[in-house]
C-alpha cells in the first residue's frame, strides 16, 4: 500500500504551524502590557493589596516555568509610600504533573533583588499579618501537599520599623538556599546577610536544618551554626569575629511568639550562652533575653573591641570577669539586670536602662588601690587620683548609684559607701 505524500506533508506542516503559533502566543502574549495588567490585577486579588508587574514570560521546556519581573506590592493605608515588597525577578519552574493538575510540586523557585519592609505603627498595627493570612489560605482546606525541589533568594534586603518600640534596623545582601522543602519535613538551609547601622557593618552566615508546618502556622530551625564579622567605630580596623550555634529557633504565626534556645557564642574571646523570646502583638515587638558568660579576661576583650584598658598599679587587676544578665525590650525601653557578676575578687550585681542613662551597681568589696594608675605610689597621690575619678564621674550625664559594702582606698577601709550621680536634667522617668 502506497501512502500519498502530499496530505502527509500538509499534515506535518499544519502541526508545525500550530506549534509555531502556540510558541508565538507564549512568547509575545505574556510580554504585552495587557498581560502585565491582567496578572497584576489577579495578584492584587490574591494579596488583598495593589500589585504591579513590569514583565512576564512563560516557558515550556524542559518543564513549564513562569518568570515575572518588577513586582511591587503596595503598602496598606497608613504605612507610607514605599512598597511593602519589591522583587526584581521571580522564576518558578513546575513539574509537568503539577502543570496538569497534580499536587503542586515545584522544581525550583528563584527570587532576586527583593526588598521587604515589615513595620508596626504607633497603635501596634502591622502591614504584613493580613498578607500572610491571605497567602496561607491559597493551599485550600485539608493537609498541605506542596513541595519545592530548590529554593533560592539572592540579593535580598529587609527594612524593619516599629514605631511603638522606636526600633528600626536594616539588613542587606540576604541570600537563602534550601533543598527539598515540603510541609512538616526537615530540610537543609543556608543563610547569608549583611547589615549596616550608622558607622557599623555586620556580615553573617548560618547553616542548619529548617522545618515548615503551615497547617499549624509554625516554623522551626534546628542545629544551627553561625559565623559573623563586625566592623566600624570604635572597633579596630580588622573588626571582630563571632561564631556559635543555636539549638532550636521557632516562630508561631498564630500567637506571634518567637524563641531562640540553647544558644552559644564566642565574641572577642568571650564565650557565652544565650536565649531569646519575642512577642509580636498589638503592643508592637517585645523582647526578653538571657546571657551568661564564662570567665574571661577583660583586658583581652577590651583590646579586641578597640578600647584597651589603662595600666593599673596591680598588673593583675582586670584579670578575670564573668556575669549573667537578663534583659527585656518593652515599648522601646531596654532594661538589663545583672546577676552573678565577678570582677577579679569582687562580686557585683546591678541594672541598667540605657534610654534613661540609668545605672545601679552593688559590690561586696573592692580594693580600689589595685585599679589606680601605677604611678600613684603614695597615699596622697592615691587619694587625689580617686577624687579626680569621682569628679569625672560626676560630670557624666547619667543617673547612677554605686553601693560598695567594703572598699579599700589609699590604705583606708570604707564601709557601706554610696556614690550617687544625678543627671543634669533632673530625675529620669
Amino acid at each position: 500500500m502506497r501512502f500519498k505524500t502530499r496530505p502527509f506533508t500538509l499534515t506535518l506542516a499544519a502541526i508545525a504551524a500550530f506549534l509555531l503559533l502556540a510558541l508565538a502566543v507564549l512568547w509575545v502574549g505574556p510580554r504585552s502590557d495587557a498581560a502585565h495588567r491582567a496578572l497584576g490585577e489577579y495578584l492584587s486579588g490574591v494579596a488583598g493589596l495593589p500589585v504591579t508587574v513590569n514583565s512576564l514570560s512563560i516557558g515550556i521546556l524542559p518543564t513549564p516555568s513562569l518568570e515575572i519581573g518588577g513586582v511591587e506590592i503596595a503598602q496598606p493605608p497608613g504605612f507610607g509610600t514605599d512598597p511593602l515588597l519589591e522583587a526584581g525577578s521571580a522564576r518558578v519552574a513546575l513539574t509537568w504533573g503539577a502543570a496538569f493538575g497534580g499536587d503542586p510540586a515545584l522544581r525550583s523557585i528563584k527570587i532576586s533583588d527583593t526588598t521587604l519592609r515589615p513595620a508596626f505603627i504607633a497603635d501596634g498595627s502591622d502591614n504584613f499579618s493580613a498578607l500572610i493570612e491571605r497567602l496561607s489560605e491559597l493551599g485550600g482546606e485539608g493537609e498541605s501537599r506542596w513541595s519545592i525541589g530548590k529554593f533560592e533568594l539572592e540579593r535580598g534586603a529587609l527594612e524593619f520599623y516599629d514605631a511603638a518600640a522606636d526600633l528600626s534596623f536594616g539588613l542587606t545582601a540576604i541570600g537563602v538556599t534550601a533543598d527539598s522543602v515540603a510541609p512538616a519535613v526537615d530540610f537543609p538551609v543556608e543563610l547569608q546577610l549583611a547589615g549596616v547601622s550608622g558607622g557599623n557593618t555586620l556580615h553573617f552566615s548560618l547553616q542548619g536544618r529548617g522545618r515548615i508546618e503551615p497547617d499549624a502556622s509554625r516554623y522551626l530551625a534546628r542545629d544551627l551554626k553561625f559565623k559573623g564579622w563586625l566592623g566600624g567605630d570604635p572597633l579596630p580596623l580588622a573588626g571582630i569575629e563571632l561564631e556559635g550555634g543555636i539549638g532550636v529557633a521557632s516562630f508561631d504565626g498564630k500567637s506571634g511568639a518567637a524563641e531562640i534556645g540553647l544558644g552559644t557564642m564566642t565574641l572577642a574571646g568571650i564565650r557565652s550562652e544565650f536565649g531569646l523570646q519575642a512577642m509580636v502583638g498589638d503592643r508592637g515587638t517585645n523582647l526578653a533575653f538571657t546571657l551568661a558568660t564564662s570567665p574571661f579576661s577583660p583586658r583581652s576583650a577590651a583590646i579586641a573591641l578597640g578600647s584597651p584598658l589603662p595600666a593599673t598599679a596591680d598588673p593583675d587587676a582586670f584579670g578575670s570577669m564573668e556575669f549573667s544578665a537578663t534583659g527585656r525590650l518593652d515599648q522601646g525601653v531596654l532594661q538589663l539586670d545583672f546577676t552573678g557578676g565577678w570582677l577579679d575578687d569582687t562580686q557585683w550585681s546591678g541594672s541598667m536602662v540605657p534610654q534613661f542613662r540609668q545605672l545601679r551597681i552593688h559590690a561586696d568589696k573592692i580594693d580600689i588601690d589595685r585599679y589606680l594608675a601605677p604611678e600613684s605610689k603614695v597615699r596622697g597621690e592615691k587619694k587625689a587620683t580617686l577624687e579626680e575619678s569621682v569628679a569625672a564621674l560626676g560630670k557624666l550625664d547619667i543617673d547612677a548609684e554605686i553601693r560598695i559594702d567594703e572598699a579599700q582606698v589609699a590604705g583606708a577601709k570604707l564601709r557601706n559607701t554610696v556614690l550617687k550621680v544625678e543627671r543634669g536634667g533632673g530625675t529620669p522617668p
